[in-house]
């Protein structure tokens, strides 16, 4: 887990901006926007794991969303600028241009109305999750799928 962590430090730092103007390569675009991703998936998570103890228990509107609020916005909005600060391959700019705008949509939805968060269906980041996905980063939009879990109420078996 320590290694884990230096990993993504390492990784986050080096998305930070390395002075450089040129445009990165895919590889590099999705390995440094996956880290940034990771780093705010681990953050919602951390915090959604000691605001939403009680397994099965669906959280109240308020509840929903202090969390909104206080980690998922700010957290995502973060996420999101940090992306777009990042120089994409020229070929991809605006497919890149397009997950940065669903990102920014998201967080105008979940800003709007809270509560979307415990919508199974679309959280109001299913749009910026596909397509950051599509593209080839990983764990953009929000925590993981059981912290999800733990804002929706839902309880799954283990495996």
């Amino acid at each position: 887990m320590l290694i884990v962590g230096a990993v993504m430090v390492a990784l986050t730092l080096g998305a930070c901006g390395d002075g450089e103007d040129r445009p990165l390569s895919k590889a590099e675009f999705i390995e440094r926007g996956t880290a940034i991703c990771t780093e705010s998936s681990q953050k919602i998570d951390a915090a959604a794991a000691t605001s939403f103890r009680e397994p099965g228990a669906i959280p109240t509107a308020d509840e929903i969303t202090r969390f909104a609020n206080e980690t998922v916005i700010p957290t995502i909005r973060n996420e999101v600028e940090r992306l777009s600060e990042l120089n994409p391959p020229e070929a991809d700019k605006e497919r890149v241009e397009d997950i940065i705008m669903a990102g920014r949509d998201g967080v105008e939805t979940v800003r709007e109305d809270p509560t979307i968060l415990i919508s199974r269906t679309n959280d109001g980041f299913l749009n910026y999750r596909e397509l950051a996905t599509g593209y080839g980063l990983q764990n953009c939009g929000g925590g993981s799928e059981s912290t999800r879990d733990a804002i929706s109420g839902i309880v799954r078996e283990a495996a």
